[in-house]
């Protein structure tokens, strides 16, 4: 007998599956199955059961033919809530993906013994909520902050502004019963906004981090899908939270590629948050930072969001024509500096040299595997920048040599150059590869890469760039904009009194950035941007696939309206090419709605392996925001 009908969503990848399957509920899973929870379910004539979660229960089916049974109720913890489904659906539309993607990001992997846990408390409670999507009274506000490049005390310690901004933002909602996101992109970020607010004494504040255990995460998952407000801190799948009663969303410098989703449905954080505001959730919407990201820029022209920055007095910075790697200014700074405090040098790439040279000839040395340049990493070893291989057998392709010249400088022979000339100062490298959040107030020289500057517990006495025009001349649309927002981050890691150099970026630009005009930056980029008609001034996206396939895609996608296809283009994999698509933001839906019906009709003919790994790759590859045009 049954117990009525479940709509499902099947939680896989493949695009003829992206849609509500129902099945009849048999009389056994009657008590057990609720909206929101895991199932498995038979499809078609396989005798493997496939995943999925409960979207819809019905008195009676759409569907008039003979529908199959439910097969099991995995959990009936309801871990998909109605708005979460409505905005993973949003997401793979806009993105043209299947669900199926959109929902291993949303939904933490399943800890049996942690849901045990929940499911008893949650049936001894009182609380008997069945996420139930309420209305919201009112809209939100859609707000842009260029936060203070300062320090700031909380408590006993000393933090960017950036952290004491959030954080009060997050407790003035808490007062109201309502949640808050605070999205940030690494786990610096992160673990800056949790001591903090430890230190705060805020309350329901959940670690959503995606270093956490997989038990921990499951729980901090279940902790935010409980009907009370929290404060969720985490990376871009934070933005994805079921928080209850939903009050603030704050994204923290989203020009930080970071935010970028790297795999399917290859979506910015930020966008997410945008769909999440202003169509399901009607929350605020904060966007900080200390530079400004030309998309923030262009929805502040258009009146999307409202500029809502404050004047503060400008950090003292300095600039000085290209020459020297370490001009007379620079040298000057970090001696003055060494006397009251640690000093940060941020240099342009990591390891002992950015590239390495053929001795007899000069040429570029290249990876024997994939002609990736070469550089020499922290234990003098060859490696490739692209495919990270080691070159220890190198041999030049155009004279035969073996010997190798080393380029410019990088983290660790700044390092041991800089120890040199002022001994006996401590000196501390900072890399990816090698993790320092803090350093103490003692004179120390700090040699960091960009984005792994620590904090200094005091502020830095003097903050040095090098190799500015090496990150200006990065051969990237975003080059400018990653520059000034890299370079602005380490400024805002300076004491009070703190002196800042940036060595070879003299001129207009360089006189912008001793003044902190970040906002005439930002609308400097968006201009030319705009003036080549690249993104954001316009969408543009890229299809990867087969020369034959793309052929029927630019046939497909040629009739609508604004869209123009630039290539086929070389692709970095054997084999593929691709397209870039340049197309106005209203012609969205309907191009995401051909490019799926593309992915259909050619998913089950062009299936591929992949010759590195052996794996099942997808016919096409669509990315509706393409981040690597240039």
């Amino acid at each position: 007998m049954s117990k009525g009908f479940a709509k499902v969503a099947l939680a896989t990848p493949l695009p003829q599956l992206d849609r509500l399957f129902e099945y009849r509920i048999a009389e056994s899973l009657g008590e057990t199955i609720a909206i929101g929870c895991r199932v498995r379910v038979p499809f078609g004539r396989s005798k493997q059961l496939i995943d999925g979660f409960v979207v819809e229960i019905t008195d009676a089916p759409d569907y008039q033919g003979e529908l199959a049974d439910l097969s099991e109720v995995v959990s009936s913890a309801p871990v998909l809530k109605p708005e979460v489904y409505r905005l993973c659906r949003a997401i793979a539309d806009r993105q043209a993906v299947a669900i199926g993607d959109v929902l291993r990001l949303a939904i933490a992997d399943r800890s049996v013994a942690v849901e045990k846990g929940f499911l008893a408390e949650r049936q001894q409670a009182t609380d008997t909520h069945q996420f139930q999507a309420a209305e919201p009274a009112k809209s939100g506000s859609r707000s842009a902050i260029l936060v203070e490049p300062r320090l700031k005390t909380l408590g006993a310690g000393r933090f960017p502004a950036w952290v004491a901004l959030l954080l009060e933002q997050a407790r003035a909602k808490l007062s109201l019963n309502q949640s808050s996101i605070l999205v940030v992109p690494d786990f610096r970020d992160q673990h800056l906004l949790l001591e903090a607010a430890k230190i705060l004494g805020l309350d329901a504040v959940v670690n959503y981090s995606t270093e956490l255990a997989k038990s921990k995460r499951y729980s901090a998952f279940l902790e935010v899908m409980s009907q009370k407000p929290t404060v969720v801190i985490g990376s871009r799948a934070a933005v994805y939270a079921p928080s209850h009663d939903l009050g603030l969303i704050a994204i923290w410098d989203d020009g930080d590629t970071n935010h970028l989703e790297p795999n399917s449905p290859y979506i910015h954080s930020r966008e997410v948050a945008l769909i999440r505001q202003s169509q399901l959730a009607n929350c605020d919407l904060l966007i900080a930072s200390h530079s400004r990201s030309a998309e923030v820029q262009r929805l502040i022209e258009i009146g999307y969001l409202i500029d809502q920055s404050e004047s503060f007095d400008r950090p003292k910075i300095a600039v000085s024509q290209e020459g020297f790697r370490i001009d007379g200014l620079a040298y000057k700074t970090i001696r003055e500096g060494l006397i009251t405090g640690p000093v940060l040098i941020q240099v342009g790439a990591k390891g002992n040299s950015v590239s390495v040279f053929c001795e007899a000839c000069s040429a570029r040395a290249l990876c024997k595997d994939c002609n990736g340049p070469l550089w020499v990493d922290s234990k003098g070893a060859p490696k490739c920048r692209w495919c990270n291989a080691f070159n220890l057998d190198f041999k030049c392709r155009d004279c035969g040599g073996k010997q190798l010249n080393r380029g410019k400088a990088g983290a660790t022979r700044t390092a041991a150059e800089l120890a040199k000339t002022f001994a006996p100062v401590k000196v501390i490298e900072s890399t990816g590869d090698v993790r320092i959040e803090k350093v103490d107030a003692k004179p120390a020289l700090v040699i960091a890469t960009p984005g792994a500057e620590p904090l200094a517990a005091e502020g830095y006495a003097a903050v040095v760039l090098l190799d500015c025009q090496n990150l200006l001349a990065r051969d990237n649309l975003r080059a400018t904009e990653d520059a000034v927002r890299l370079w602005s981050n380490a400024f805002a890691l300076m004491a009070e009194s703190g002196k800042g150099v940036a060595v070879g970026i003299a001129g207009e630009f360089g006189q912008k950035l001793a003044f902190w005009q970040q906002a005439e930056l930002a609308a400097a980029e968006l201009a030319s941007r705009r003036e080549l008609a690249f993104a954001p001034s316009v969408r543009m996206a890229s299809v990867t696939a087969t020369r034959e396939t793309l052929d029927s895609v630019k046939t497909a996608i040629s009739g609508i309206e604004s869209v123009k296809v630039l290539g086929p283009l070389a692709s970095k994999e054997p084999e593929l090419m691709r397209i870039l698509v340049r197309y106005d933001y209203s012609a969205g839906a309907a191009l995401a709605s051909e490019l799926r019906a593309q992915v259909l009709l050619h998913g089950a003919s062009g299936v591929r392996v992949n010759p590195k790994n052996g794996r099942a790759s997808r016919p096409i590859r669509i990315k509706m925001d393409e981040p690597e045009v240039i």
